[in-house]
C-alpha cells in the first residue's frame, strides 16, 4: 500500500484531505496529514470535527489558563484579520472552543484527545512557518483570493495583500531542504485574466527556479460530476527530479455524477423568500450557456447577481463564501415556493457528505451563515478526487 503524506497550507476545513481519503481505498493508498496551516477559528473547528471527531468542553483548565495557552497563536475570527488581544478573555464559550484550537496547535494535547491518530504538525500563521522539515508527497496551497476575485478588491498578488501570502509559500520552499514532491494550487480563475496573468506567470517562473515543472488549467467542477458550475484555476507542480515533464490535465476523468435535484430539495428546510414572488415580477426561466436554469426578479436589486433565482434542474451556480452567491435562491414551481440554500445543502453542493456537515453542526459552535461561508470558501471535492487520482501516479 502506497503511503501519501499531505500538507495543506490555507487548509480551510480540509477539502484536500477529504478528497484524498475518498479515493484511498480505490487506489490502495494510505493518506496521512503530516500538517496543515490555518488561522480562521471556524475553519479549524470544522477541520478538526470532520477529520478527527467531536470533543467535549475543556474541564481541567480554568478560563484564564485557556486564554494564556491560546495567547501565543495568531488566530482570526473572520478569516481576514487577527483577533484582538482580549478576544478569548471575553469568549463565553471558550471551554467548548478551546479543545479544537489547542488540539490543532499542541501535539501532546492532540494525542490526548485523539489517541488513535498521529499528531500532525499544524501551524496557525504562515508567516511564522520557517521551513518544512520532513518529506511531503503533496503540498496544497489554496491561498486567499480576496485580492483577486470579482467580489474582492482585485489588488493582485502584491506582498502587502492577503493574496500576497503566496510569497510566504515561496520563502518556505526556499528554506526547506526537502521540498515536497508535488505542489497543488487552487484559486479563482481571475488569476489567469489579463489583469493578473503576468503576476501568475512570474510565480510559475519562481517555481521553475525552485525545481518544479508547472502546468495549469481552469477546471469546471461540473465536468467532474459536481452539480455545481464552479470554475477555478488549478496548477500542478512536479519536482523535476521525479518527472521531467509537466502534468497533463487531459488525463483527468470524471469520477462521479451528482444531480442538483438530489441536493436542493423542495422538502428541505431553508429560509423562506416566497414573499419576493408577490412583491416583484420575474422574467421567464431560461437555460444559460453554463446549463443553469435561472430567472431574474425585476427591480429587486441594482446588483444582477442578487436578482437571480434558480431551478434545481440542470446545474447550479457557483456558491461563494460571501456576497450574493452565498445567498443562492431556489424556486420550486409546483409549490410556488422560493427559499435560500441551507447550510447542509451547501456542504453537499461542494462534495462533502451529510456526515461531514453533521460533524461540524453537532459542535453547536458555528452558525448556519458561517457554515455556508466555510462551504463557499472550500474546493470542489469532485475535482480534487479526479486530480489526486492522476497526481498519485507521479509520486
Amino acid at each position: 500500500m502506497k503511503k501519501i503524506k499531505l500538507f495543506e497550507f490555507f487548509s480551510g476545513i480540509g477539502s484536500q484531505y477529504k478528497a484524498f481519503k475518498n479515493i484511498a481505498k480505490k487506489h490502495n493508498i494510505h493518506v496521512e496529514s503530516v500538517g496543515c496551516c490555518e488561522w480562521y477559528i471556524d475553519a479549524i473547528i470544522g477541520y478538526m470535527a470532520i477529520h478527527y471527531g467531536l470533543l467535549k468542553p475543556e474541564e481541567h483548565f480554568s478560563h484564564n489558563e485557556m486564554v494564556e495557552l491560546l495567547k501565543p497563536y495568531g488566530f482570526s475570527k473572520d478569516s481576514k484579520q487577527p483577533i484582538s488581544n482580549n478576544y478569548f478573555k471575553r469568549c463565553k464559550n471558550l471551554a467548548s472552543i478551546f479543545p479544537y484550537l489547542y488540539a490543532f496547535v499542541n501535539k501532546d494535547y492532540f494525542q490526548k484527545k485523539y489517541p488513535n491518530n498521529i499528531a500532525p504538525d499544524n501551524s496557525v500563521d504562515i508567516r511564522f512557518v520557517k521551513q518544512l522539515d520532513y518529506e511531503i508527497d503533496v503540498m496544497t496551497y489554496s491561498f486567499p483570493c480576496q485580492d483577486l476575485s470579482q467580489q474582492g478588491k482585485q489588488r493582485g498578488l502584491g506582498k502587502q495583500t492577503r493574496s500576497g501570502l503566496l510569497f510566504e509559500v515561496e520563502r518556505i520552499l526556499k528554506h526547506s531542504k526537502i521540498k515536497p514532491k508535488v505542489l497543488i494550487l487552487e484559486n479563482v480563475k481571475t488569476l489567469t485574466s489579463q489583469k493578473f496573468i503576468k503576476q501568475f506567470n512570474e510565480w510559475i517562473d519562481t517555481l521553475d527556479m525552485l525545481g518544479y515543472h508547472t502546468s495549469f488549467k481552469v477546471l469546471n467542477s461540473a465536468d467532474f460530476g459536481s452539480a455545481q458550475n464552479r470554475e477555478r484555476i488549478f496548477a500542478v507542480s512536479i519536482r523535476k527530479d521525479i518527472f521531467n515533464n509537466a502534468f497533463n490535465f487531459d488525463n483527468l476523468i470524471s469520477l462521479n455524477h451528482k444531480k442538483l435535484k438530489n441536493i436542493i430539495k423542495s422538502t428541505n428546510y431553508g429560509i423562506d423568500a416566497s414573499n419576493l414572488l408577490s412583491e416583484f415580477s420575474r422574467t421567464k426561466f431560461y437555460i444559460t450557456k453554463s446549463n443553469i436554469n435561472k430567472s431574474r426578479l425585476i427591480n429587486y436589486s441594482k446588483f444582477n447577481s442578487e436578482t437571480y433565482i434558480y431551478l434545481n434542474t440542470n446545474l447550479g451556480p457557483t456558491l461563494t463564501a460571501s456576497g450574493a452567491n452565498s445567498r443562492l435562491k431556489f424556486y420550486f414551481p409546483k409549490l410556488n415556493k422560493l427559499r435560500y440554500i441551507n447550510s447542509e445543502e451547501a456542504f453537499l453542493y461542494l462534495g462533502f457528505t451529510n456526515k461531514d456537515f453533521n460533524s461540524i453542526n453537532k459542535t453547536k459552535l458555528i452558525s448556519d451563515t458561517k457554515m455556508i461561508f466555510l462551504a463557499g470558501n472550500s474546493i470542489s471535492i469532485e475535482v480534487l478526487e479526479s486530480l489526486f487520482s492522476e497526481v498519485i501516479k507521479w509520486i
